[in-house]
């Protein structure tokens, strides 16, 4: 686990980055992922970092950051405890989620997310095949829930929601 910065962004000011998922596990193997393939494909949640040493490592580095941003080396919402993670980084400064969507079919990745500021989802493609194509999702995901997931996300989400796409030269 790693806090690091604040770091310019151009969204969100100055952010403090928190890594919340071991490297490369993640929900996705992206073609375009700058840390390569996913070595662990993973759509189960589990505990990574007690939601304590991230509080604790934010709150030492957060300084005169704007927001605190989760953006691991993975997808942040298999950490089960990211909703707990949230609710503790709010008493700091104010929380982003970088997010590829794909677990937002569940009710308890959608109510962990409730309580950030703002959130990123990353939507890259909006057809089975392009889908597949481009972000390699998990065997057991299915897009027509992913997607169905979002929207009943953005039904539900009081926050800012944005939206994050990828395009590539000949694929897209």
């Amino acid at each position: 686990m790693s806090v690091f910065g604040p770091v310019p962004s151009r969204r969100l000011g100055k952010s403090l980055g928190v890594n919340n998922i071991p490297v490369k596990i993640c929900s996705y193997s992206c073609v375009y992922c700058q840390l390569g393939r996913t070595l662990e494909m993973s759509i189960e949640r589990k505990e990574y970092y007690p939601p304590s040493k991230i509080f604790e490592e934010a709150k030492e580095k957060a300084g005169n950051a704007d927001c605190i941003t989760f953006v691991p080396d993975g997808e942040p919402t298999l950490d089960i405890n990211i909703g707990k993670e949230i609710e503790l980084l709010r008493q700091i400064k104010k929380v982003a989620v970088l997010t590829n969507g794909s677990l937002l079919w569940r009710e308890d990745v959608r109510h962990d997310l409730m309580n950030a500021d703002l959130v990123s989802i990353k939507i890259d493609a909006v057809s089975e095949k392009l889908w597949k194509k481009i972000d390699r999702p998990h065997p057991e995901l299915r897009l027509e829930k992913v997607m169905e997931g979002m929207l009943e996300f953005a039904r539900e989400f009081k926050g800012e929601i944005i939206t994050e796409t990828m395009l590539i030269d000949g694929i897209d």
